[in-house]
Order: structure tokens, then C-alpha cells, then sequence
């Protein structure tokens, strides 16, 4: 886990809006257009927080997202479409249908994987919230 300085910007009941800013490496990247981290810009995204009430705006916290959660949503996201798709095309191939069944066969098994890994984000969106690890003083 690695954590990530913010700074306070708003607070509303336990829940904490943290400014982020883009970490150096993402200036020289080729994916920053795509991600819209590397724009050099400062993000807000709201994190519950149990001690909110002991911060003030401009406080500055460290969040972070747990590693192993986080490999786990992106292996997700990609692998169980990916391996629909194949599965898809293997059983199409396999019951030796026309080319036309078997690229609906593996549109199939890409749309059932893709719900899948949207199931399992479901169930995983309480462990991929940031969570505050660490309270500061006033920037």
C-alpha cells in the first residue's frame, strides 16, 4: 500500500473532499490523456473518514487503496472479458459452427465476462474507496 498526500479542501459530516495532486511520473507518461491524471492538474474525490471531526479544511491527510484489492479489480476488468472472449470462440470452434456463430459465441462470452467483472466491482466497491491513514497538521 502505498499512501497518497492530499490536502483538505471541504468537509461535510464524516465524508472528506481531498485535492490530489498528479504524482511527477504521470508529466512524462504517454498514458496521461487517457487517464487525465497527467495533466498536471489537482483531482477532488470524497473519501469517508472517521476522524473528520478532528480535521479542518486545509489539513493535510495521506489515503490510500490497498494493493492486493487493487490488482485484484484490474485483473477483473480485463482478464474475465478477456477469458469470456476466448471461451466464447473455443466452444463456438469446438461445436464446429459457421464463422458467424462463433464470433457471436465469443460476443457472448465478452458480454458475460464484462458483467461479471461489473458484478465483482459491486461487491468490491466498499474495498476500492481510499481510506484516510493518517491525519496531519495544517499545510
Amino acid at each position: 500500500m502505498k499512501a497518497q498526500p492530499t490536502r483538505i479542501v471541504a468537509i461535510e459530516g464524516n465524508r472528506l473532499t481531498v485535492a490530489v495532486d498528479a504524482p511527477a511520473a504521470c508529466g512524462g507518461c504517454r498514458s496521461k490523456s487517457a487517464c487525465g491524471t497527467g495533466d498536471g492538474s489537482t483531482h477532488r474525490i470524497e473519501v469517508a473518514a472517521d476522524l473528520a471531526r478532528r480535521l479542518r479544511t486545509g489539513d493535510q491527510v495521506s489515503i490510500m487503496v490497498d494493493d492486493g484489492t487493487m490488482m485484484r479489480a484490474v485483473a477483473a476488468a480485463y482478464l474475465l472479458p478477456l477469458g469470456g472472449l476466448l471461451a466464447g470462440i473455443a466452444a463456438g470452434s469446438a461445436l464446429v459452427l459457421p464463422d458467424i456463430a462463433v464470433v457471436l459465441c465469443g460476443s457472448s462470452g465478452l458480454f458475460s465476462g464484462h458483467l461479471g467483472s461489473r458484478l465483482l466491482a459491486r461487491h468490491w466497491r466498499t474495498q476500492l474507496q481510499p481510506q484516510v491513514c493518517q491525519g496531519g497538521g495544517t499545510a
